[in-house]
């Protein structure tokens, strides 16, 4: 009986230690909700993106499933300890009047070690699990990439659309002015009063250029408080700046700087990897499969202690399975050569966005100089159409000509500026540069 109780205490030890074992991951901290009293930088709007995001919630998600993976697979090579314990009550008797009934009790508790020494095929499961789980990693930063360059386009998407719109107002303003400078010269007798015509469309035009700047306004924030995981009814303001670039390196280092930092290719690597380890786990099961093992059982049965202990070494080959062994390693094989022709595809794609966001960075570059020389010159056409029209000099049209084409030349600039900040950002994806690293995703 003494014997009996040590062994319990040992079980409760081993069972307290095993449930003691801290959890493989930890939950992630709550949401905080941001601070929109305040102007949001692009690097605010990043931060709640990040947080806030459902993409990186799944992301990370597989990050934390595929460690687990790793972690049960890694597990089969070392022993396994299992308790049991069961009482059982059990009754029997005779139908013959007067006989008595049987009562039992049954109490069992066992202790049970298995190891397996060897197994065909476990190493290469393991090694395919710790790929899976190193691609998930690269999975969360592919998503800050993506999700960066998203963002950052929507948020000057919205800036753009708010200087659009103060340049739509101010052409109102000026319609307006233009149509009390004509009337005025009708009054007066100084012009036909068909002068009044043109500049009624241009109020009319100024004014559908402002309505449709607000709309664009509203689509952008729409765009936007979606990124940021916002309720459609929060209300937020944007810190109204541009970013200053230095020139980018040359094509050659851009493509070189994509190739090492690019978490995506690096996942694709992985997969390639992960895809001929696959096979050769097809392969194994098509041939011999040894397995050595070892288990040992101790128990206390009703009374009784029991011991036992076994050693084991088995092979096993598949004569015929219907051709499931080898469709298996087909499978696994064509699986391998689609992984290499995706890591294929994504360098070409790769080195399309590098090649492209470089080209469009120069050329917004130089547009942003053409675009100020444009409205330079618009401004000063339009201050002397004006000055011309009082004096008589020149007819309306020209002054409504003028108006256009500044308004044109302003849009032309604040288009010009955005492009290249856009520009940037799409370098900066296509060669995974300027991502900063989020607390709490392990690389």
């Amino acid at each position: 009986m003494t014997r009996f109780i040590v062994s319990s205490a040992v079980l409760v030890l081993l069972c307290t230690i095993v449930c003691a074992q801290p959890p493989a991951t930890s939950s992630p901290a709550a949401e905080s909700s941001p601070d929109l009293t305040i102007p949001l930088t692009l690097a605010d709007c990043l931060a709640i993106v990040w947080q806030r995001h459902p993409d990186v919630t799944i992301a990370r998600a597989g990050a934390v499933a595929a460690r687990a993976n790793v972690r049960a697979q890694t597990s089969q090579r070392y022993p396994h300890l299992t308790a049991g314990w069961n009482v059982r009550e059990s009754k029997s008797g005779s139908s013959a009047v007067g006989a008595n009934s049987a009562r039992s009790t049954q109490r069992d508790a066992q202790l049970s070690l298995t190891y397996t020494i060897y197994q065909t095929g476990r190493s290469t499961r393991i090694a395919r699990a710790r790929n899976s789980a190193r691609a998930s990693e690269y999975s969360i930063a592919n998503t800050r990439r993506t999700l960066t360059y998203d963002l950052t386009s929507a948020y000057y998407d919205l800036l753009a659309a708010r200087r659009y719109a103060r340049v739509a107002m101010r052409a109102v303003a000026d319609a307006q002015r233009h149509l009390q400078l004509v009337q005025a010269r009708i009054n007066a007798g100084l012009v036909p009063r068909a002068d009044i015509f043109p500049i009624q469309v241009e109020v009319a035009g100024a004014r559908l250029d402002a309505i449709r700047a607000e709309t664009d306004i509203k689509v952008a924030t729409a765009a936007l408080r979606a990124l940021l995981g916002l309720p459609p009814a929060t209300t937020f303001s944007l810190a109204d700046t541009l970013p200053e670039h230095e020139a980018p390196p040359e094509l050659e280092e851009l493509m070189a700087l994509a190739d090492q930092q690019r978490p995506d290719l690096a996942q694709q690597h992985l997969s390639v990897r992960a895809a001929a380890l696959a096979l050769k786990s097809a392969q194994d099961e098509a041939g011999i499969k040894w397995e050595a093992g070892a288990s040992a059982d101790y128990g206390r049965h009703t009374g009784t202690t029991s011991d036992s202990w076994q050693l084991r070494l088995g092979a096993e080959y598949p004569l015929f399975d219907a051709g499931a062994t080898a469709a298996g390693v087909t499978a696994a094989r064509a699986d391998a050569q689609s992984a290499q022709f995706r890591l294929d595809a994504l360098q070409l794609d790769i080195q399309r966005q590098v090649e492209q966001a470089f080209h469009r960075g120069h050329q917004a570059a130089a547009a942003i100089d053409a675009a100020v020389a444009a409205r330079l010159n618009a401004q000063n056409n339009l201050a002397a159409a004006e000055a011309k029209y009082t004096e008589g000099l020149a007819i309306i049209i020209e002054v409504t000509d003028a108006q256009l084409a500044l308004l044109k030349a302003e849009l032309a600039e604040i288009q010009a500026r955005y492009d290249s900040a856009i520009a940037y950002a799409a370098l900066d994806s296509a060669t995974a540069t300027n991502i900063p690293n989020v607390a709490g995703d392990q690389q």
